[in-house]
């Protein structure tokens, strides 16, 4: 008959877990009982991305907003990049201002205190010639 050992012994019957889950879930708890390194050194972990460079022109999704990445990192050291973007113009429900996360850490400098700025996966924003969109091109001097 099979004898679950470690973690797997202490399960219920019931529960169906394979020894790669529990390596794996191991792994993990093995990672976060490192010492925490969320000084601000931890916290500010930018990255580059080829197709994201910071300074760069950018249109978001959704709603094809427009503006300028500021930062390319896991903030909070969250797993995956993020890219703040500082728009050209407020919109849309996910806008914050500053350049803080939700952890309240500064990651960047905006080009003021209240600038509007998403934070959003790489596949959301595309660098590019994406120029300001003057929002008083379409009217005549008669308007």
């Amino acid at each position: 008959a099979f004898q679950p050992a470690g973690k797997m012994a202490e399960l219920p019957p019931t529960v169906r877990v394979t020894q790669d889950t529990l390596d794996r879930i191991e792994a993990r708890e093995k990672l976060q009982a490192l010492p925490d390194s969320s000084s601000e050194a931890g916290h500010t972990m930018a990255v580059q991305l080829a197709s994201h460079p910071v300074g760069h022109r950018c249109e978001v999704s959704p709603g094809a907003r427009r503006g300028i990445v500021r930062y390319v990192g896991c903030p909070g050291g969250i797993l995956r990049p993020l890219v703040a973007v500082e728009l050209d113009m407020s919109q849309g429900d996910d806008v914050q201002r500053g350049s803080c996360w939700i952890d309240g850490v500064e990651y960047f400098s905006p080009s003021r205190s209240d600038a509007p700025v998403v934070w959003k996966p790489p596949a959301d924003v595309v660098c590019g010639d994406f120029p300001e969109i003057d929002p008083f091109a379409d009217l005549s001097d008669e308007d």
